[in-house]
């Protein structure tokens, strides 16, 4: 399930909103609390890029497998994978003429231009 700007519980001391997060379950499994994890975790960014890089660590924390970083300020995609003692061990930049896969959904091929604004 995709939820657009919705927070995640993760038991820290807020709740961020990421700008998407993918979540497994249907709405129905959250109609009183927001999920606590996430299996795909997408923030776009451009005046709050300093701040998404930060929060890279609270999702690594908790140990959401993939944080894509939409940095619109340097024209790329930046993926986060591999969490581990808080911190992501893989982080990997791609630009406009390469492409990603989700890693719950190896078999889906997203071009890098088609998530940036055209010049």
């Amino acid at each position: 399930m995709i939820r657009p700007r919705m927070p995640l519980a993760l038991g820290f001391d807020s709740e961020p909103e990421p700008d998407l997060a993918v979540v497994t379950g249907t709405p129905w499994d959250y109609p009183d609390v927001h999920p606590s994890t996430a299996i795909l975790v997408v923030e776009v960014s451009d005046s709050s890029l300093f701040l998404d890089h930060h929060k890279a660590s609270l999702y690594a924390r908790a140990e959401i497998p993939e944080y894509w970083l939409e940095n619109l300020v340097d024209r790329c995609l930046e993926v986060y994978r591999e969490p581990k003692d808080g911190v992501y061990t893989s982080r990997t930049v791609l630009l406009a003429g390469d492409a990603v896969s989700p890693l719950s959904r190896p078999e889906t091929v997203i071009p890098i231009a088609s998530l940036l604004p055209r010049k």
